[in-house]
């Protein structure tokens, strides 16, 4: 398999996340609210998910989703925008050590399409695993300072937060 085939092999797939984050993924991913008192939004449920992602990501927790069960899919990656963020997120995992990868990139040339196949399925929980971390944050983060998402700013300070948790 050539890089190409391997980059469009992870941009086609859909990662998941738990049901349970349905309900805040709506409240905060909605386009063209204009009621007072609605919270601030992301535009796409996938632009939601990015940003769960970079949260998951910056506090350093990866947590598979595990099972099949209680998961919903989002887009395929191949749709995600800006499209230079969703490839900053693949870049970040492929920069991960073999030991969290659980395959060498010289291994990949002597691998079959089955097993390069579970290369990027583990690709995708990593992604997973990371945005279930941000979902979480966000989520408790909501649960507890729910007039916090009235604010422009409530998702630059929630990145500033766990940026400078992780610097401590």
């Amino acid at each position: 398999m050539n890089y190409q085939r391997f980059k469009q092999e992870i941009d086609n797939r859909k990662p998941r996340y738990l049901v349970k984050y349905h309900q805040l993924v709506d409240l905060i991913s909605r386009k063209g609210a204009t009621q007072g008192g609605d919270y601030i939004q992301f535009g796409a449920y996938y632009q939601t998910y990015m940003y769960a992602f970079m949260v998951g990501y910056h506090i350093g927790d990866c947590q598979p989703i595990s099972g099949s069960g209680e998961s919903k899919d989002f887009a395929a990656i191949s749709h995600w925008k800006p499209i230079e963020i969703s490839d900053y997120i693949q870049m970040l995992i492929l920069s991960e050590p073999e030991e969290k990868l659980h395959f060498k990139w010289t291994d990949l040339d002597n691998m079959d399409d089955d097993q390069i196949k579970d290369c990027i399925t583990t690709i995708i929980r990593r992604i997973e695993g990371y945005a279930n971390v941000g979902f979480e944050y966000i989520q408790k983060k909501f649960d507890d300072e729910k007039d916090a998402f009235k604010s422009p700013f409530v998702f630059v300070n929630i990145l500033r937060e766990v940026s400078e948790k992780k610097k401590i």
